[in-house]
């Protein structure tokens, strides 16, 4: 087999789509993404559904649609998932991985089921945690993405690769973020609040505070003190900054971005002493 199908979008589905290139001398793609489809070579067609092409193999890397029952009976889909599964099965993989500050990150290529990346594991790429925010993370999956998908799926049509059920036992869940899950708790540890600005990095929201307004946190500092005040409230202003009152500690913050607006600026200017900022 020469061709496959490919259902994808964003930078996942971008290098995705290249290293398949790089293997499959024709692909159908299922996708709306621009750049993605400024990619598809002479030999390659759009289609709007997986049941729009009679080739038995699909690959997905970035694609958000819930694939039906009946088509993956028809078909063999391959799927790319941010997260050493079986742990972190669902959306937003990685930042609840960081956030349960595993030591351990990772990538996985895996066939799919009818439950949530439950499928056997043909390969995964394991990363030791080093203090990295989660966009330097992600571009470290995106170049194993982009040096290994083709060959992985070429050896497993070779017969090459032996699939490996998931330990169900050691699955986790997690589920979609939204904004509010990104508005800082101030009763939680130095390292929790220090790990979260580190998964919250552009092109996402960052880290942010909340009075009548929500405003991200566009640099910070933690300082450790182990003293009683009123958690979440602004408790000192020096120059154009604020302090705001952690469980262990001060959060300390200079540069606002008003969340609606996209306008900036220094946190003095917005807020005042005293000042308790909502959770």
């Amino acid at each position: 087999m020469n061709s496959l199908i490919f259902a994808g979008s964003g930078h996942g589905g971008v290098v995705a789509l290249k290293s398949l290139q790089e293997k499959f001398s024709s692909i159908e793609v299922i996708s709306e993404d621009r750049e993605v489809l400024s990619l598809l070579r002479e030999s390659d067609r759009k289609i709007g559904s997986f049941l729009d092409s009679s080739i038995e193999l699909a690959i997905c890397a970035g694609y958000k649609s819930i694939i039906p029952k009946d088509i993956l009976e028809q078909k063999t889909i391959i799927n790319t998932h941010p997260s050493l599964l079986p742990k972190y099965r669902g959306l937003h993989s990685l930042v609840w991985a960081m956030l349960n500050f595993e030591d351990k990150l990772g990538f996985t290529i895996h066939l799919m089921n009818e439950y949530i990346d439950d499928g056997d594991i043909l390969d995964q790429f394991t990363i030791n945690y080093k203090n990295q925010t989660s966009y330097e993370i992600m571009q470290l999956f995106d170049r194993y993405i982009r040096e290994n998908l083709g060959r992985v799926v070429k050896e497993f049509l070779e017969g090459k690769i032996t699939p490996t059920r998931q330990n169900r036992e050691e699955a986790t869940w997690v589920a979609k973020r939204n904004i509010d899950d990104c508005i800082i708790d101030f009763n939680m540890s130095n390292r929790y609040i220090d790990m979260l600005f580190k998964a919250l990095v552009r092109p996402y929201p960052l880290p942010i505070i909340k009075n009548n307004r929500l405003y991200e946190v566009n640099g910070y500092r933690l300082i450790s003190r182990d003293y009683r005040a009123n958690i979440g409230q602004v408790v000192n202003i020096e120059d154009k900054s604020i302090y705001i009152k952690v469980r262990e500690g001060l959060l300390v913050v200079e540069k606002l971005i008003d969340f609606k607006t996209k306008e900036s600026y220094f946190a003095n200017e917005i807020f005042k002493m005293g000042d308790r900022l909502c959770r």
